[in-house]
Order: C-alpha cells, then sequence, then structure tokens
C-alpha cells in the first residue's frame, strides 16, 4: 500500500522515532525476522480508514529512550499528515500514534532495512550475546 510506505517514510524522518511497530499481538518485534520486506512492516505497522472524504491513520512505532514522548507523537503526526497531503492530495482527519515500547541503547543492524542504528533487535537476543560476550572475557 501506497499510504502505509509514506506513512512509515515519514514517521521515522522524525528525530527520537527508532521505528516502526507493529499492530499485531503475535509479531512480537519485527528485529527477529530478518528477511521480512519493508513494506510488510509498513503495513502491519498502519491502519488507514477512509470515512467521509477524509483518511484516518493509525500507526505503531517504537522511540528511543529519553525521547521526550508527546513531542516525537506530536511531530509524527504532523509529518504524516503532511507528507500524505503532500503526495495524494488526500484530506487527512486524524493521524493517531501508538508507541509500543523504547529503545535503550542503539545497535548496529536495524532490521527495519534501514540504516538508522534503531537497535531492533529483540531483547532476548541482546541479552544471550551479552552474556556470551561476559563468560569470553
Amino acid at each position: 500500500n501506497v499510504i502505509s510506505t509514506i506513512v512509515a517514510t515519514a514517521a521515522t524522518e522524525v528525530p527520537g522515532v527508532a521505528c516502526m511497530a507493529s499492530f499485531e499481538p503475535n509479531f512480537k518485534n519485527i528485529s527477529t525476522i530478518k528477511n521480512i520486506l519493508n513494506r510488510d512492516i509498513a503495513q502491519k505497522s498502519t491502519s488507514i480508514r477512509f470515512n467521509e472524504g477524509a483518511l484516518s491513520v493509525d500507526l505503531c512505532i517504537k522511540v528511543f529512550f529519553g525521547s521526550n514522548l508527546k513531542e516525537v507523537a506530536h511531530k509524527v503526526q504532523e509529518n504524516v499528515k503532511e507528507a500524505i497531503q503532500n503526495m495524494t492530495n488526500l484530506v487527512v482527519a486524524n493521524v493517531n500514534v501508538t508507541i509500543a515500547g523504547l529503545f535503550i541503547e542503539k545497535d548496529d543492524e536495524c532490521a527495519c532495512g534501514k540504516e538508522c542504528n534503531c537497535g531492533c533487535k529483540d531483547a532476548d537476543e541482546d541479552a544471550a550475546e551479552l552474556k556470551q560476550e561476559e563468560e569470553k572475557e
């Protein structure tokens, strides 16, 4: 879906946004699925409805620890609304942002398919890697 891609791109451009997150309860962490495509993430992290001539957008993101959550969410709303309206000429009634989680540390690899260093690795994988490194020392 083109609009889902616009939403994901506009949202992740905002400082403080680590990556898109999924609304699906069984889709625990996007980072654990290495072969997932960006468009799949965009579609699983957004919901777009068209009512009475206007779009209503719901999206789910993860934010870097230390970011002002209210400020990041507000900037995401503005950026997404502006991007959709500028690129499609569709009216956006509202943009609802859900913050699904926080990232404490940045990792080298991003599961969202971007070089954004968002720390998308699964917390269990990180803990296991740290334990292995400590055992080696």
